[in-house]
């Protein structure tokens, strides 16, 4: 599987019937210049960095032993963001490549953190892994891999100190905006992208401070309706003089409901349960099965023809492609036919056909104007509008 999944690993052929076409339309062929010069790029979604790295404390630089742990450790660290799942680590050939994770390593190197609190400063050890070493493992347990490409998640946030007084997470409140830092750093663990709103008049006229600490579910979809974010995570914190707080976290993604509470618990804790809350979440949506052979894998590739309409014009044509080619799962794409604004592809794709929709509906760009359905010929039909946002 291509490193982090990017779209100039991906296959892309043109049938005989297509060539004959684009060779009929010039400005097809000025389209295959700008698409093997690759000029032209679309972003899907925000994508996460660092998914085969990690950074972990380490006890000395000298002892071997020590240094295997910490390998181990930062091999499970990486594993859980590839994955979106904390307990990957049960699995039993997970589980053996931990007890010897030497061979995934690719390089590291020791470092010096220092201090902000007084205290000595910690020794480090960054560590990156060998990306198909991995991917392999992975493959093999039959574990689906949640793509570098992901859907960020917006967070409506609001602390209650031990005074009484509430405050939302934005930049001008000093304690929500550290609840905030607290809540991305759990969620960078996780390989999770989140974002806050923008706190303007807009969002404040809906979203009243007193509304948003009852985590009212139809108000936190009417306010967040204009970001368009499938997810949506709503925090509501009570902070005790004792540094204990007491809390709640509702997670909506499209019509599901998912919470975690946390009594007398610390904040670091409960942002790590509620973030790997909205990480399974979203990887069980958008994970997929690097190749068909997987151990465990009763899903082969799928063949599929894709339908898109809408498609006018010479920059249409060439984001449509390179956005295609940047979904997960998706393997040798063919221009079938051209006939106007539409465009018939077929691909193979690996995994249930849930997740090859849930992949083509990232970005937005593509919109679904019927179900997928399986053809008398054997291909699974997809039919989407192309949108220009």
């Amino acid at each position: 599987m291509p490193a982090e999944w990017r779209a100039s690993e991906r296959l892309r052929s043109i049938s005989y019937d297509s060539a004959m076409k684009i060779l009929l339309s010039s400005w097809l062929l000025v389209l295959a210049c700008l698409l093997s010069s690759g000029t032209a790029s679309v972003a899907v979604a925000a994508e996460v960095t660092g998914l085969y790295q990690a950074s972990v404390p380490a006890e000395s630089r000298d002892n071997e032993r020590q240094r295997i742990r910490a390998f181990a450790a930062g091999m499970q660290e990486a594993l859980v963001r590839l994955t979106g799942h904390n307990d990957v680590a049960s699995e039993a050939s997970v589980q053996a490549a931990l007890a010897s994770p030497q061979s995934y390593v690719e390089s590291w190197a020791y470092r010096t953190l220092a201090s902000t609190d007084g205290t000595a400063p910690q020794l480090m050890i960054d560590i990156s892994f060998y990306q198909a070493e991995i991917q392999r493992l992975l493959d093999n347990a039959g574990i689906p891999v949640w793509p570098s490409s992901r859907p960020e998640t917006l967070v409506w946030l609001i602390v209650q100190d031990e005074l009484g007084q509430r405050v939302t997470a934005d930049l001008n409140a000093v304690t929500g905006a550290k609840a905030m830092q607290a809540l991305q750093a759990a969620a960078l663990k996780q390989g999770l992208p989140v974002l806050g709103p923008l706190w303007d008049f807009e969002d404040l006229t809906v979203m009243r401070p007193e509304l948003l600490w009852t985590l009212d579910e139809p108000t936190l979809r009417l306010a967040s309706a204009r970001y368009r974010y499938d997810s949506i995570l709503a925090v509501r914190i009570l902070e005790s003089v004792t540094g204990q707080v007491v809390a709640k976290a509702v997670h909506l993604f499209r019509d599901r409901v998912q919470q975690v509470e946390a009594f007398d618990s610390d904040l670091d804790s409960f942002f790590a349960d509620t973030t790997a809350m909205v990480a399974r979440e979203l990887a069980d949506n958008y994970a997929v099965r690097l190749t068909s052979t997987a151990a465990g894998s009763t899903q082969a590739e799928k063949l599929m023809l894709l339908s898109v309409a809408g498609v006018n014009g010479l920059a249409d044509y060439a984001d449509l492609l390179h956005y295609l080619e940047g979904v997960a799962g998706v393997s040798d794409l063919q221009v079938r036919e051209v006939d106007g604004g539409q465009l018939l592809f077929s691909l193979n794709a690996a995994g249930q056909v849930r997740q090859l929709v849930e992949n083509l509906a990232l970005g937005r760009k593509l919109q679904a104007v019927a179900d997928p359905a399986m053809g008398s010929d054997g291909y699974f039909r997809l039919q989407y509008r192309w949108q220009r946002l």
